[in-house]
C-alpha cells in the first residue's frame, strides 16, 4: 500500500473474535499519537480502563501485570512522552450508538480542548446503527451498509483520519488467507472501504512474538493480496516493523523450504519421522541452496 491512509478514507481492520482488531487500532493511534496528532479512540466494547491500561503498557515497553503495580512510574513516563505527543482521547460510548452520537462528543471535545481531531478511532463498525434508515440489528448486510456509509461521509465531512474494525465470520475461522466471503455482513462495507486489511493471528504466532497482516483491498495501490509480518509482544501488546533481515531471511528460506519439502513419510518403529529427506536440518539446507542460488545470479 502506497501513501498510508489519506483524509476522509474508511479504513477497516478485519479479524475473528480474538485476533487483535482492538490491539492494532490502539498501537496505530498511540503511533499517529507520538508523531503529534491528536486522537480520539471510541470504545464500543471495552471499557476505558482497559484501554488506557493497554496504552500505558504499550507507551511504556511494561507488561499489563505490570502497569498497576507501578503506577507512579508509569504516570510519569506518560507525562514525559506527552511533551512532544500529540492528545490521545480515550471514551466508550453504547453498543447501538450512531455517527449523530459521534458527531456531538467530537464537537463538545474540540471546543472544550481548543484542539483539532486529526484522527478518530471507532472501535467498531459492527456494533453501531444507522441514521438514515430504520433497520433491524438482525439485518447485518442493509446495517453494515448504511453505517459503513455515514462513517465515510463522517471522515470527509470532518477531514479527518479515520479507522474502525469489522468481524470475520466463521467461515473464516479455520482459514489462513481470507477474502471478501469472510467478511460478516457481506459486500456493503467491502465495497464503501478504501482500504480493508485482515488480521491472521494464531496463537503459535503470537507466542513466537509474530502476527501477519493480509491487504485485501486497497484503493491506493496494486496491494491486493499481499501479506506483511509484523513483531508482536505479548507482555507490552506492542506490535512493530519486523527488522529488514528477519523478514528478508525468514520469507527466502520459507518459500525455499516450501518448494523443497516433500510428503511425510512413516518411519519404522524406533526411528523418528521427518517431513523430507533432504537433511537433518532443512533450514540450514534450504539457506545454503539460497546463497547457491544467489551466486549463480551475479
Amino acid at each position: 500500500m502506497y501513501g498510508g491512509f489519506n483524509l476522509g478514507e474508511l479504513n477497516i481492520f478485519a479479524g475473528g473474535s480474538g485476533s487483535g482488531k482492538s490491539l492494532f487500532m490502539q498501537n496505530l493511534a498511540l503511533n499517529w499519537a507520538l508523531q503529534g496528532k491528536n486522537c480520539v479512540y471510541i470504545s464500543l466494547e471495552l471499557s476505558e480502563e482497559l484501554c488506557s491500561m493497554r496504552l500505558d503498557a504499550m507507551l511504556t515497553g511494561m507488561g499489563t501485570k505490570d502497569v498497576m503495580k507501578n503506577s507512579d512510574d508509569v504516570a510519569l513516563r506518560v507525562k514525559m512522552a506527552s511533551k512532544k505527543a500529540g492528545r490521545l482521547q480515550v471514551v466508550q460510548m453504547k453498543n447501538g450508538c450512531n455517527v449523530n452520537d459521534i458527531k456531538a462528543y467530537l464537537k463538545e471535545f474540540q471546543i472544550q480542548n481548543n484542539i483539532k481531531v486529526d484522527a478518530l478511532f471507532v472501535d467498531y463498525l459492527d456494533l453501531m446503527m444507522p441514521i438514515s434508515a430504520k433497520v433491524s440489528p438482525n439485518d447485518q448486510f442493509i446495517k453494515d451498509k448504511f453505517v459503513s456509509e455515514e462513517l465515510r461521509n463522517l471522515a470527509i465531512e470532518l477531514g479527518t483520519l479515520f479507522v474502525t474494525a469489522s468481524q470475520l465470520n466463521r467461515s473464516a475461522v479455520d482459514e489462513v488467507e481470507f477474502d471478501h466471503s469472510h467478511i460478516a455482513g457481506g459486500i456493503s462495507k467491502i465495497n464503501t472501504a478504501d482500504n480493508l486489511i485482515g488480521i491472521f493471528s494464531s496463537r503459535a504466532m503470537r507466542e513466537r512474538g509474530r502476527v501477519q497482516i493480509q491487504f485485501m483491498k486497497t484503493r491506493s495501490s496494486s496491494g491486493v493480496g499481499q501479506k506483511l509480518d509484523l513483531a508482536f509482544n505479548m507482555e507490552s501488546l506492542r506490535i512493530t516493523d519486523l527488522d529488514e533481515d528477519e523478514q528478508d531471511d525468514d520469507g527466502a528460506v520459507t518459500s525455499i523450504y516450501q518448494k523443497l519439502k516433500t510428503k511425510s513419510t512413516v518411519a519404522p518403529a524406533g526411528e523418528s519421522v521427518t517431513e523430507n529427506k533432504l537433511d537433518a536440518n532443512p533450514q540450514v539446507d534450504a539457506t545454503d541452496r539460497l546463497k547457491s542460488l544467489l551466486r549463480k545470479s551475479e
